[in-house]
């Protein structure tokens, strides 16, 4: 197992990471949530090898990164900030950007600000917009069981938010589109922790699962579609809340590439490992040169 270990940036902030194989080429995994740890992602540490370094970070306020006093400091954009930072720190000459789920948003924002200091972007489960976000938890809640809508209209209008009734519900709603295909709890899944307070600043403040009021709530890098120039790969599961922002992606982007994993939704790296490893190698092989 890789060791873990602290990158010091700029402003004297620290963040943990792992790394894995030793380059000139570097693959930057960005981890979603947001605020959750890089654990469910350490499959990607078996694409390392001597010609490709992996590195996944816990980014700000997740596991004993630095973290910010004020909750208005959790942003896509300081979080693009902090990538950009960690790139200099660790010397990265040769970047690939990976961003998983709310990870893309930071990737894409990286994109908009830095592309000069990017070999390729890679958009893993993951959406362009917060107004995307909010079409994705519509479209699983009109999935959901009548009395299943009555029971969260409820517990929606009494505030419970934090109760474990509620939390069980909107996971019960989701699931179809986040885990359906995961048997048990994955081991990687099972290390991985949530900072609730860095989920709550960018995406919801009161805890509805189901808006998008935080940080991220005016949020769009859809703008920044047709100025990426960079080779991209966008890879989502078929039945992925976030399907059809990933071929807008497609549509838009117009280097980039679409790979769509049959038999997977929004953890399609936990669900179709073999698969969806293979798809970020192959496309990795072709814009490294092998």
């Amino acid at each position: 197992m890789a060791r873990l270990r602290r990158v010091t940036v700029a402003g004297g902030r620290s963040f943990e990471y792992v790394s894995q194989g030793t380059g000139p080429a570097t693959l930057l995994v960005h981890p979603g949530g947001p605020g959750l740890t890089y654990h469910y992602l350490r499959g990607f540490l078996k694409l390392a090898n001597a010609n490709l370094r992996v590195v996944l970070f816990n980014p700000r306020g997740v596991g004993h990164s630095w973290a910010p006093k004020r909750d208005a400091e959790y942003t896509v954009q300081n979080m693009a900030e902090d990538v950009e930072a960690i790139r200099r720190a660790l010397r990265i000459t040769e970047l690939h950007l990976l961003g998983f789920s709310a990870g893309g948003f930071v990737a894409l924002e990286y994109v908009h600000r830095y592309e000069k200091h990017l070999t390729s972007l890679l958009l893993c489960a993951t959406a362009g917009s917060a107004e995307e976000i909010r079409q994705a938890s519509r479209m699983a809640l009109g999935t959901a069981s009548p009395a299943q809508r009555v029971r969260l209209r409820d517990l929606t209008r009494a505030k419970s938010f934090s109760s474990r009734e509620y939390q069980e519900l909107s996971d019960k709603i989701f699931r179809p589109f986040q885990t359906r295909f995961l048997r048990g709890t994955h081991p990687d899944w099972k290390a991985t922790k949530l900072n609730r307070t860095v989920y709550r600043a960018m995406v919801t403040r009161s805890g509805d699962e189901f808006t998008v009021d935080g940080t991220l709530a005016k949020w769009d890098g859809r703008k920044y579609y047709s100025k990426i120039e960079v080779p991209t790969l966008v890879v989502v599961g078929r039945y992925d809340f976030f399907l059809e922002p990933s071929m807008e992606m497609n549509d838009r982007i117009e280097p980039a590439h679409l790979r769509v994993l049959p038999r997977s939704s929004h953890m399609a790296i936990l669900e179709q490992p073999r698969e969806f490893l293979g798809t970020v190698r192959e496309f990795l092989l072709d814009v490294t040169g092998g």
